[in-house]
């Protein structure tokens, strides 16, 4: 049974799935501007995708940004994300860059969440974790597929391995190819809330996987990923029309 988590004034794990808008701009100027944006719309978390950020190798502005961010944002919380190539990011990096990057981000105080891509360098990546959450900084271990939706088994025993890792909060995301890939990852996080007592994330991506970003309150997923301005993976509506959808589905659910 899923333990609720509160962050600032949201609760991941109860209720309707809270909405997240990814930030994208490349400098900082446009960057609070999506910011300013995606409170204004009612996001219920917002997510810095750093990956995209011209400036993140200079750590004093990235630390900076981060602080500006903050007071943007006010109670929304913040999370901090660096998305590698290798998982649809949009940067090249090394794992100690990864590493101290998000390290860093921690250290301010100003991200209440950091995503870490739990797989590749697992080792590594358990001690980021361990390290980020000594800091009082909550975790989203995550993986992302944008090539295919592997079996319901195969998901499941990557849900498990995140599981291990310590972190407070699981994703995954997958690409599907048709309806039984979407069925797949939704039985998975279903049964993985069974497992676990951790809040879970999942969505397939795309069109096909539409689905799945409003559904998450039937098969246990706490978090969905709308859009103010340019999507950060396909599929993502407008945070208006994802906040509708899902609203008519609560009430349905509350008949």
């Amino acid at each position: 049974m899923t333990k609720p988590i509160q962050i600032k004034n949201i609760i991941l794990g109860q209720g309707m799935p809270k909405i997240c808008v990814p930030l994208t701009a490349q400098t900082a100027e446009e960057l609070f501007s999506q910011a300013e944006a995606s409170v204004a719309a009612g996001a219920d978390l917002v997510e810095w995708r750093a990956d995209f950020f011209e400036e993140l190798e200079q750590e004093v502005k990235t630390a900076e940004t981060l602080e500006l961010l903050s007071d943007i944002v006010g109670q929304v919380p913040l999370l901090f994300t660096i998305r590698t190539k290798k998982e649809g990011g949009n940067r090249e990096i090394s794992t100690d860059d990864y590493v101290n990057y998000n390290l860093l981000a921690a250290r301010t105080g100003y991200a209440d969440l950091v995503d870490v891509e739990a797989f590749g360098d697992e080792e590594e990546k358990k001690k980021l974790i361990s390290e980020i959450r000594k800091l009082g900084v909550k975790v989203i271990a995550s993986t992302h597929d944008f090539q295919k939706t592997d079996s319901r088994e195969t998901l499941l025993s990557r849900f498990l391995e995140m599981d291990a890792s310590g972190a407070d909060i699981l994703k995954m995301a997958v690409m599907p190819k048709d309806f039984e890939d979407v069925a797949a990852i939704m039985q998975a996080t279903n049964e993985m809330t069974k497992l676990t007592d951790r809040p879970l994330i999942s969505m397939a991506m795309g069109d096909t996987g539409s689905m799945s970003r409003i559904s998450g309150e039937n098969f246990g997923s706490c978090v969905t990923f709308g859009t103010v301005g340019k999507a950060s993976a396909p599929g993502q509506f407008p945070i208006k029309e994802l906040r509708m959808m899902m609203e008519a589905l609560h009430r349905k659910n509350q008949e």
